[in-house]
């Protein structure tokens, strides 16, 4: 994941609670359901992502405990 201002032909914008996410179209489909959060940490911030394919609730498994 990373922050980009600029939209490209190969993305779709989503704009909720005043926040834009831009997403690739390849990704969209498994980011269907998906909740995005900021969460701070005694380790830092980061983005959390939460996937309704998820079995343990995090977006990208346990080696990063649910926050990428």
């Amino acid at each position: 994941m990373t922050l980009d201002e600029s939209k490209t032909d190969d993305d779709i914008l989503d704009e909720e609670y005043g926040v834009s996410l831009i997403t690739d179209k390849k990704l969209i489909n498994y980011l269907e359901g998906a909740t995005v959060d900021f969460v701070e940490s005694a380790n830092g911030g980061g983005f959390e992502i939460r996937t309704a394919q998820s079995d343990n609730g995090g977006g990208c498994g346990d080696s990063c405990g649910g926050s990428c």
